[in-house]
């Protein structure tokens, strides 16, 4: 994502979060690790708040973050949000670059593949969709395929809805240390290590 926009959706995500969350971060100096350098962040999806919350630690200001998303939605409330223009909007505020379910792999990999190739950083939800259970969902191969194929640094945050504080709920979210996978490492092999670190984290206090 441009610098520009991130300084202008900052103070609407700072107004909407006192309004409704309370925010915490675990280790927010952790972004300063890929700052200027191309590398993937992989994440748990709780809500469709998360990528928003990450605008909050400032360190975020020094990334050029794109986020995947999708065109096609489960929920018919965000069906109708990007029939309305809601959602393609809040999509081009926030760099989202889109997924085509039916595609195939490799043609959806164009995109993120050029983003990293410019020393920009991309944010993927690896589940795929909103999960806001505690056990994790299997990992889509998108991100490990990127992150075995092209060598670049891999970020792992967990986000943990912990507890009610009134009528507002406090969301931890800790960013973990760098990961990297050396060219050859199976696919397979990599969304484990990536989904245990995020599960490990997420059990950890």
């Amino acid at each position: 994502m441009n610098r520009i926009s991130q300084y202008l959706v900052y103070p609407i995500v700072w107004f909407f979060s006192k309004l409704f969350l309370t925010v915490e971060f675990n280790n927010p100096e952790g972004l300063s690790a890929i700052t200027g350098k191309p590398a993937i962040i992989v994440a748990n999806h709780i809500s469709f708040y998360d990528s928003f919350l990450l605008r909050l630690n400032p360190r975020s200001v020094d990334l050029s973050l794109y986020f995947m998303g999708l065109k096609s939605f489960d929920s018919f409330n965000m069906r109708f949000l990007w029939m309305t223009g809601l959602v393609p909007l809040v999509y081009k505020l926030f760099g989202v670059f889109l997924v085509y379910p039916g595609q195939g792999i490799e043609k959806n990999l164009e995109m993120p593949r050029k983003i990293l190739s410019s020393n920009n950083q991309i944010f993927i939800f690896p589940e795929g969709s909103v999960n806001p259970n505690d056990e994790l969902m299997p990992f889509k191969k998108g991100a490990a395929t990127l992150a075995t194929t092209l060598d670049v640094i891999v970020l792992p945050i967990a986000y943990k809805k912990v507890l009610e504080e009134g009528k507002k709920k406090k969301v931890i979210i800790t960013i973990g240390e760098t990961m990297r996978f050396a060219p050859g490492t199976s696919i397979e092999a990599a969304n484990i290590e990536m989904q245990e670190t995020i599960r490990t984290m997420l059990a950890t206090k």
